[in-house]
């Protein structure tokens, strides 16, 4: 046993002398450690040693000291010029005109270089020289400086030239194109960075060859395909007509177009030119269409069914003048008519909602001349028929248009500055008045109306309206949930306009209160260019002036939503002394004007 014992015990001995050395070395790794983890705590707020920016050490640095450095070192090497060869071309450039060292962001770069963990953190503390992080420096562009240098390099450099064609009678002529220079501008600017941090005086920026944008090869091909096309007429043809007439030479000529596109160039035919040329060819194999209209019977409104047209199809003309152009065959092009639909449907005139009669008025003419009476049917006319869709606005003006002799009006009388005067399109306010009367049963809310200067007999008192072109005007709104058809009927004594949609359940009443303020007639002064001079002509007055106010309240299933007033003062009937020019009114006078 105790030999046994003795053997055991020999091992046990050995080991215990590198027990001691482990241990000693431990006890260096961990003062070591405290010393590393000392070192990385008096450097948490600086950059780490072994640290630069573009080769500046700014290892070991605070923040304010790394940053002074940077702007003091790289700011110094882009204030050195740099020579910049293009060719051969030399200029100077200054970089700290183009950019400027960021030294804030810069430093805060290499602050966080050999930080991404801590064992990079540690072993950069510990082997500082080894980790050799070299970070680059955060410059920023001088707009205007990279915009001078662009503009430098351009002006050293060649503009490519694309070759065109074009078509000079019958035939295409080609101009050809030519091959220009340039440089890699942004190449270039990163060239020029590299070579100031470098601290290198010169540059040499390669010129590189620039193809045009369409090669004179492409053109000639384009302008091959146009010889093609207008090599010989091209005859036209409608299904079911036969022949219809056909383009010569230089008719397809005029249509070509040359279209420059990635490189290529397409031959087209001009849309509008083909319309231009075929069109009257067609036109006597069309059909207008036939808008969705209102036949009108009693107090009911009937949807008179649209009808489509026929028109030339443009594109597939183009389509078709194009094939029979270019390729080998007959040369003849078989033209469509396409499907024209009417501005107004079937299907959208049903949905106006226009069913019955919703308000009618009726005027009586009064004493009436021929030509009053022709302006006051032509009038009809032109308001006969119009669709005041759902919120939209009505104005007199707009939808009648000027009263002139070229569209149809004849001479009648208006009434200026109190004095009743010759004037083209005569009777026009006994329409104006019929409408607003129409506008005023059907309980509509009136936007602008304008009475008479003197109450005229025949028109309801305060109910009266007057219109002029480019003056007054007679405007209201259809707030109703459909659209109004205007129909208007007269004869040589009454005018009668009637609103047609659908009832909604409205009702309006009205009064009208009695003549107040009157005025009497008094003599006023006017001078008349179109009379003989130095005369003097008095016209006898009529009527006196007054105030009325007419009131109306509008319901819609029994609960009012408006109430309106409509004041008139009506002026006197003054007599008036007119005077011939050169004459001298004892008072203020008016002007008359010299046309209706």
């Amino acid at each position: 046993m105790t030999e046994i014992a003795a053997r055991l015990a020999r091992p046990i001995q050995r080991l215990g002398r590198p027990s001691a050395v482990v241990l000693a070395l431990a006890v260096l790794v961990a003062v070591a450690g405290t010393a590393l983890l000392a070192r990385a705590y008096s450097l948490r707020d600086s950059v780490l040693p072994g640290v630069s920016v573009a080769g500046v050490d700014v290892g070991g640095l605070s923040p304010g000291d790394a940053q002074a450095r940077i702007q003091e070192d790289i700011g110094a090497r882009l204030d050195t010029p740099v020579e910049i060869t293009v060719g051969d071309e030399t200029f100077r450039v200054t970089p700290s005109n183009i950019f400027r060292v960021d030294a804030a962001a810069s430093e805060r770069a290499a602050f966080d270089s050999a930080r991404e963990s801590v064992v990079a953190r540690l072993g950069a503390l510990a082997v500082p020289f080894a980790a050799g992080q070299d970070v680059d420096p955060v410059l920023r562009i001088h707009e205007s400086g990279r915009a001078a240098l662009s503009d430098k390099l351009a002006s050293l450099t060649k503009r490519a030239v694309s070759a065109r064609v074009a078509m000079e009678g019958r035939e295409a002529v080609v101009v050809d194109g030519r091959e220009g220079t340039g440089v890699d501008e942004a190449a270039a600017i990163e060239a020029l960075k590299a070579t100031a941090l470098a601290g290198l005086p010169s540059l040499t920026v390669p010129v590189q060859t620039a193809e045009p944008a369409i090669s004179t090869a492409a053109a000639e091909r384009a302008a091959t395909i146009a010889g093609t096309i207008t090599a010989a007429p091209v005859r036209l043809r409608l299904p079911g007509e036969g022949e219809i007439g056909e383009l010569g030479r230089f008719q397809l000529a005029s249509l070509i177009r040359f279209q420059p596109k990635a490189g290529a160039v397409r031959v087209v035919l001009d849309p509008a030119g083909v319309e231009r040329e075929i069109r009257p060819l067609a036109k006597p194999f069309t059909e207008k269409p036939a808008d969705a209209t209102f036949q009108i019977g009693g107090e009911r409104a009937y949807v008179v069914k649209a009808k489509n047209g026929t028109t030339l199809d443009v594109p597939d003309a183009q389509r078709a003048i194009y094939a029979a152009g270019s390729a080998p065959g007959k040369r003849l092009a078989t033209l469509a008519l396409a499907t024209l639909p009417p501005a107004l449907t079937t299907k959208e005139a049903k949905a106006l909602g226009i069913r019955e009669r919703i308000s009618t008025f009726t005027t009586d003419m009064g004493v009436s001349s021929s030509n009053r009476i022709w302006n006051v049917h032509l009038l009809g006319q032109y308001l006969d028929g119009t669709i005041v869709e759902a919120g939209q606005t009505f104005s007199y003006n707009d939808v009648v248009g000027p009263r002139t002799i070229e569209r149809g009006f004849r001479e009648g009388q208006m009434i200026f500055g109190g004095v009743l005067i010759p004037s083209i399109g005569g009777g026009v306010c006994q329409t104006a008045t019929t409408i607003f009367n129409a506008a005023f049963e059907a309980g509509l809310p009136v936007k602008e109306r304008h009475n008479h200067s003197w109450y005229i007999s025949h028109y309801p008192m305060g109910r009266d309206a007057t219109v002029s072109w480019g003056g007054p005007d007679l405007v209201f709104k259809n707030d109703l949930k459909h659209a109004i058809f205007i129909d208007v009927s007269y004869t040589d004594a009454t005018f009668t306009i009637s609103f047609y949609g659908t009832k909604q359940g409205r009702r309006v009443t009205s009064t009208t209160s009695s003549p107040t303020n009157y005025t009497e007639p008094k003599m006023q002064y006017a001078i008349d260019p179109t009379a003989a001079p130095g005369s003097k002509t008095v016209v006898a007055g009529g009527g006196q002036g007054f105030d009325v106010n007419v009131q109306r309240k509008v319901y819609e299933h029994g609960k009012l939503i408006r109430g309106d007033s409509f004041f008139t003062r009506y002026t006197p009937e003054n007599p008036t002394t007119v005077y011939g020019p050169g004459g001298h009114p004892p008072g203020p006078y008016i002007v008359l004007p010299t046309s209706g």
